[in-house]
C-alpha cells in the first residue's frame, strides 16, 4: 500500500483542501501517515497570498525532497497556479486550481513512473461544483466543510482572484451530504469555509440558508463561519445567531482598514460606517457574540491621519478578537506597483501599536465572559479544554473525567489571559 502525507501552508480553505485530498486517496486505497515520516508521496498544499508564503511554499519543497529523495512530490494549491514551474524543478507533479481531477486520478503507476515533472491544465471553474467523498480530518472534534470557491472583488492587494478564480457556489445537496457524512463520522463542530461565503448562491439559497439547511440535519454539533466578508447576508445571519444556540457565536469580519480613503485605495466594497453598522448590529443582537477582523497596516497611501483615523476606528467597535498584518506586496496585483507606502520601520511602530490594541481588546472580552455560562466543544482530555462556541479557550475544572469531543456546558470562573478561561462544569 502506498503511503502519503500532506503539508498545508495557509488559510482555513486550504486546510479544506487537504482534508479532501486525504480522504479522496484513503477511499482509493492509500495509506495517511504524519508530515514528516517517511511516505511515498508528499503532498505540499501551498498558499501564494504574499511573496512570502511563497517563499515558504518554495522552501517546504525543498526541505520534502532532501529529506525524502526518492518520493513522489505534489505541489497543489495557490502557489501551484501562479508558479513559474522552473522554479520547482524538485516536483513531479503539478496541480493547479482549479483542480484539473482528483488526485486519486492524476496519480498511476504511468504518471509514478514518469522522471519529468508534470503540469496539467486547470479544470473548469464550474459554478454548481461538487466535491465527491468525504474529507478526512485525524481529530474527530471539527470540521471544515468547503462551501464556496474563488471571488470576483479583485482587492488591489490580493492574488487570490487569480489563484481561486471566479467566485462559484458548491452544489446545495452535495455540500448537505457531505456535512451529514461528517456529522455521521462524530464531527460535533462544522465550520463553513470559502473564499468568500457570504456570496453563496446554488438552488435559490443564499449562505443564511445553507446554516438553516445544515442545522436540520439535527442535533448534538454545531456550526461555526470561516472568515465572512461583510454584505447584506450578514444580517440575516445576525438574525439566525441571536436565535440558533447550535450557531456558534462568533463572527469574523475581515475590515482590512478603519479609514475610507485607505479602504477606496484596496479596492474594498464598503466604507467605515457601512462596516461599523454590520459589526455594532452584531454586538447588539448576539450577547457575548465574539468579533473578529483581519487589518493591514502600512498599505500605500498611509498617511499619520489616515493611520490614527484607523486607530480611532478600531478602538471604538467590540473586537474580539483582531488579527494584525503589515502589508507585504504580493506580485501581480496593483497594489505592488502603487507609490506612497510607508517606511518599513513605521509600517512596523504602527503595527506594533494595533497589536498593543488587540490584546487590550482580546483580553478585556474574556474578562467580560467572568460569570457567564459558555458551551465548550472538548479538545483535550489532560486537563479538560475546548472551545466555547464564541472562541475563546476554556480550561474546565471537573472531579469527574470530561469525555472528549463532547459539548459540556461551564460556568466562567476566571480570565487568565488573552483568550484564556477557566470553567466549572
Amino acid at each position: 500500500m502506498l503511503t502519503f502525507s500532506i503539508h498545508t501552508l495557509g488559510c482555513r480553505l486550504n486546510q479544506a483542501d487537504s482534508a479532501t485530498v486525504a480522504g479522496d486517496l484513503t477511499a482509493h486505497g492509500y495509506q495517511s501517515v504524519p508530515w514528516g515520516e517517511p511516505s511515498d508521496i508528499v503532498i505540499i498544499n501551498s498558499c501564494a497570498v504574499t511573496g512570502i508564503a511563497s517563499q515558504k511554499s518554495r522552501q517546504a519543497v525543498r526541505a520534502a525532497r532532501k529529506r525524502l529523495p526518492n518520493a513522489f512530490v505534489v505541489l497543489m494549491g495557490c502557489e501551484a497556479t501562479v508558479a513559474d514551474v522552473e522554479k520547482y524543478p524538485e516536483v513531479n507533479l503539478i496541480v493547479p486550481n482549479p483542480k484539473p481531477a482528483p488526485l486519486s486520478k492524476l496519480l498511476g503507476d504511468k504518471i509514478m513512473r514518469q522522471s519529468k515533472p508534470l503540469f496539467p491544465a486547470p479544470g473548469d471553474a464550474c459554478e454548481d461544483f461538487f466535491s465527491p467523498g468525504v474529507s478526512l480530518y485525524d481529530e474527530r472534534t471539527r470540521a471544515n466543510l468547503k462551501i464556496q470557491e474563488g471571488c470576483d472583488f479583485f482587492c488591489t492587494y490580493c492574488i487570490v482572484p487569480h489563484t481561486r478564480g471566479p467566485a462559484r457556489s458548491r452544489n446545495l445537496q452535495d455540500l448537505l451530504r457531505e456535512a451529514s457524512e461528517l456529522i455521521d463520522r462524530g464531527h460535533r463542530e462544522i465550520v463553513l469555509t470559502g473564499v468568500n461565503i457570504t456570496t453563496y448562491d446554488n438552488s435559490g439559497c443564499n449562505l443564511a440558508d445553507v446554516i438553516e439547511r445544515i442545522l436540520m440535519l439535527g442535533d448534538g454539533f454545531r456550526i461555526r463561519l470561516g472568515s465572512a466578508e461583510p454584505g447584506p447576508v450578514v444580517k440575516q445571519v445576525i438574525d439566525l445567531m441571536a436565535h440558533e444556540p447550535q450557531l456558534c457565536r462568533f463572527l469574523h469580519l475581515p475590515v482590512q482598514y478603519g479609514e475610507d480613503s485607505i479602504l477606496k485605495q484596496m479596492g474594498r466594497h464598503y466604507n467605515a460606517a457601512e462596516f461599523e453598522r454590520i459589526a455594532m448590529l452584531a454586538a447588539e443582537k448576539v450577547p457575548g457574540v465574539c468579533l473578529g477582523t483581519d487589518v493591514i497596516v502600512g498599505f500605500p497611501g498611509e498617511t499619520v491621519e489616515t493611520f490614527a483615523a484607523c486607530k480611532s476606528f478600531l478602538s471604538r467597535l467590540p473586537f474580539g478578537l483582531m488579527h494584525i498584518f503589515t502589508y507585504s506586496p504580493r506580485p501581480g496585483t496593483p497594489a505592488a506597483t502603487m507609490s506612497g507606502r510607508p517606511p518599513k520601520h513605521v509600517a512596523e511602530e504602527r503595527s506594533g501599536e494595533l497589536l498593543e490594541l488587540a490584546i487590550e481588546k482580546a483580553e478585556a472580552f474574556a474578562k467580560s465572559q467572568v460569570g457567564k455560562t459558555l458551551d465548550v466543544l472538548v479538545e483535550e482530555e489532560n486537563p479538560p479544554s475546548g472551545w466555547s462556541d464564541n472562541y475563546l479557550h476554556v480550561t474546565l475544572e471537573s472531579r469527574e473525567p470530561v469525555a472528549h469531543n463532547t459539548i459540556q456546558t461551564a460556568i466562567i470562573q476566571a480570565a487568565t489571559g488573552k483568550r484564556e478561561l477557566i470553567g466549572r462544569l
